[in-house]
């Protein structure tokens, strides 16, 4: 991991964080094409006004000038806990190293920077939804199942 470094995106950022969307849906088994490419259309928009407005922080792993990984922060408003005061919480998402990039600790820093980031922020907790191939690593940095449930409203 020596050659690798890591950074804050930027809104010019977009295209390296929507083709890392793509992969991670497509590592998990996804394989509609044209499901795909909608969800890279209608996250366009998202993204760019996310990263311009603070609502993503997203960071990159990049070897050379190729973007390598990513993934984000997304800080949403909700309303308080007991247990926590502010009325916002922190998602992580879009985790995503190339595959020939896998297995050099770049997802682990990533993860690293980011709850590093929450913690600063004064985040109580961040959540995510892990990949069964994700899950491994999210355990190892002390992540736990939460009593979450779903819904399926429509297919």
């Amino acid at each position: 991991m020596s050659n690798i470094s890591f950074r804050e995106a930027t809104p010019g950022d977009v295209c390296a964080l929507l083709r890392h969307r793509r992969g991670m849906y497509q590592d998990m088994g996804y394989t509609d094409t044209s499901a795909l490419k909608g969800m890279v259309l209608t996250s366009e928009s998202f993204l760019e006004r996310a990263l311009a407005d603070g609502t993503l922080r997203a960071w990159l792993a990049e070897s050379g000038k190729r973007v390598v990984g990513g993934a984000g922060v997304l800080i949403s408003p909700w309303p308080s806990h007991p247990y926590d005061q502010q009325c916002r919480r922190a998602t992580i998402l879009n985790m995503f190293v190339e595959p020939e990039f896998r297995r050099h600790g770049i997802a682990r820093r990533l993860m690293q920077i980011m709850t590093e980031w929450c913690r600063k922020e004064g985040f109580v907790h961040v959540q995510l939804h892990a990949s069964n191939q994700g899950r491994p690593l999210y355990e190892s940095l002390g992540f736990k199942p939460t009593t979450e449930m779903q819904l399926k409203l429509r297919d």
